[in-house]
């Protein structure tokens, strides 16, 4: 097995959402005070063309807006209040939080199959950044997945996500997406883990809480956990 992670690591989700709105600046701040390992975040292209840091395409979770990421500019997008007062950052902003304190899980957020150019301007910004060793991509879509392992040419490891997502096409929630990729690992949801033990590949469980099924997952050999509560896990990981 080649071998992404050299011990397991911890990732906050969406950074320390369990405390803080999600994907946002104070979130991540949150991890890198507490010396998390590593971060995981979502990104995505708005009208004027940014790398913005938000999961969802819409607003209306977050926020109660109606517009939508790809419809709206930075400069429109930056005004809206998504919780506590927070705003929608860009990934450079990341990068420039946590610099290489961090590792950063970073999952594209791509709706299709066509070529939009996210691929590509995500990895300028992670080598402009100097965080290649320091970034993963993940994705849901084996389609973009598949582009960003072309166009990096192999240098950023890559991670197939996938599990029991409704908003996920059914012959994906087994990851048989691994066939057209070939990622590095694979980030099945933890109740896919012992399904995804046969197919020769490092792990990175998500989204895990309880400590509980942390350490049984530890136990179980994954690579990499992540979750919206890091800090109530991070003693599970210096043992």
């Amino acid at each position: 097995m080649n071998r992404v992670f050299s011990k397991p690591l911890l990732f906050g989700h969406k950074g320390s959402s369990a405390d803080h709105p999600e994907n946002t600046l104070p979130s991540f701040a949150d991890c890198l005070e507490h010396h998390i390992d590593g971060i995981e975040l979502d990104v995505q292209r708005c009208r004027s063309g940014e790398l913005v840091v938000i999961h969802d395409y819409d607003l209306m979770r977050v926020a109660g807006h109606p517009g939508k990421v790809a419809e709206l500019s930075y400069q429109e997008l930056k005004k809206i209040d998504i919780g506590g007062g927070e705003h929608i950052p860009l990934l450079a902003d990341v990068f420039a939080l946590g610099g290489k304190a961090l590792y950063y899980d970073i999952e594209i957020k791509a709706p299709g199959a066509k070529d939009l150019g996210l691929e590509q301007l995500l990895l300028e910004k992670i080598y402009q950044s100097g965080m290649e060793s320091r970034c993963f991509a993940s994705s849901f879509n084996p389609i973009s997945l598949l582009r960003f392992k072309r166009k990096s040419k192999g240098s950023i490891p890559t991670a197939l996500i996938y599990g029991d997502n409704p908003g996920v096409p059914r012959i994906l929630r087994h990851g048989f997406g691994k066939y057209l990729t070939r990622p590095s690992y694979l980030k099945p949801s933890k109740n896919r883990i012992k399904e995804a033990q046969s197919f020769g590949y490092q792990l990175c469980a998500w989204t895990v809480d309880e400590r509980g099924d942390a350490a049984s997952l530890l136990a179980q050999g994954v690579m990499g956990i992540i979750s919206n509560n890091p800090k109530a896990l991070q003693d599970l990981f210096s043992v």
